[in-house]
């Protein structure tokens, strides 16, 4: 029955533009929300497919609100099932049905630039990171679309709703960085990964690990390193003592509101001494290549200021990773 009427009311709101206010008038734009959360996968699927529909032009300007937004995504009436409960009941895990409402999201997203900035559009990321992450790939392909155009208002939305979109938004990371590392993926997803990649704000994780033939012509070398970022607090390793190829272990970790883009990372090993310390040599690595591929490591050659000392092939081994906030 609910089909039957799904189609009825298809059929009447397609007919010219005075149907369809006629129709939302009558209360037709509550009852397809209404069928959005039926438990039949098709009813549901032809529900999505309406919204799409009636709010893919401003015709029905006027009836759309945040309450569209949280009939797909997530309800606040006690008396209807969440999203969680939707998912229970399979309704997300159904390619079919993940693909449609969120084709439908990016559609109402799109064409109302004003709901993007509601709390029911926040609210929506978290399903759209599972979209990303269901494997399939129209479903992918969709919730990438719908988070590139929530992107697109973040610096005319307030502030502190940006921040929260953009953090939320960041759990993507890890999933973009593995496809964009994918042979498969098109232009076009290559595009829009990297355009979030750049924007998305993170964690810089830098691990020292150990330095290689860090000796010197005279005296003991006790090793440590300085780390430096442009406009970053400065990171220090523990000083090792007497060898010339100390352990750190050590990590160190820099929160972004945005990607340190066409940065880098300044590494100085130095000996300390009692009157000053003795600078061993230095490396400078480029952040953006890790923005991308999530981790960077190896031994990096330390260049040396000077070629007093017995320095030749100094090297230290680090490993750089970018990832999702973890605060």
């Amino acid at each position: 029955m609910q089909m039957v009427v799904m189609c009825g009311l298809g059929n009447f709101a397609m007919y010219s533009r005075t149907s369809r206010k006629a129709m939302a008038e009558a209360g037709g734009v509550g009852l397809v929300q209404e069928m959005l959360r039926s438990s039949n996968p098709q009813v549901s699927t032809q529900a999505a497919l309406m919204i799409r529909s009636l709010f893919s032009n401003h015709t029905l300007q006027e009836y759309v609100s945040c309450e569209i937004i949280k009939s797909l995504t997530d309800t606040v009436s006690v008396n209807s099932p969440s999203i969680a409960a939707a998912m229970e009941r399979e309704l997300w895990t159904t390619a079919m049905i993940n693909v449609e409402v969120v084709r439908t999201l990016n559609a109402v997203l799109t064409t109302f630039p004003k709901l993007r900035s509601s709390e029911a559009a926040t609210a929506c990321i978290p399903h759209l990171i599972g979209a990303l992450k269901s494997g399939d790939k129209e479903a992918r392909d969709s919730a990438l679309d719908t988070i590139h155009t929530l992107r697109q208002s973040w610096r005319t939305m307030p502030t502190e709703t940006a921040r929260s979109q953009a953090v939320l938004a960041a759990e993507a990371i890890p999933m973009l960085q593995l496809m964009m590392k994918s042979k498969s993926p098109e232009r076009s997803f290559h595009e829009r990964g990297n355009s979030l990649l750049n924007c998305l704000p993170g964690s810089l994780t830098v691990a020292i690990k150990r330095g290689d033939n860090l000796k010197r012509s005279m005296g003991n070398t006790n090793a440590f390193c300085s780390l430096i970022i442009d406009n970053c607090p400065k990171k220090k390793t523990k000083v090792v003592k007497r060898t010339s190829s100390p352990v750190w272990k050590e990590s160190f970790t820099w929160d972004f509101a945005v990607p340190p883009r066409r940065q880098f990372l300044e590494i100085v090993c130095k000996s300390n001494n009692i009157f000053r310390d003795k600078i061993l040599g230095k490396v400078r690595i480029p952040i953006d290549k890790v923005l991308t591929e999530g981790s960077y490591s190896g031994s990096f050659s330390l260049s040396e200021e000077s070629k007093k000392d017995d320095g030749s092939n100094r090297s230290l081994d680090v490993e750089i990773v970018w990832s999702n906030q973890t605060f």
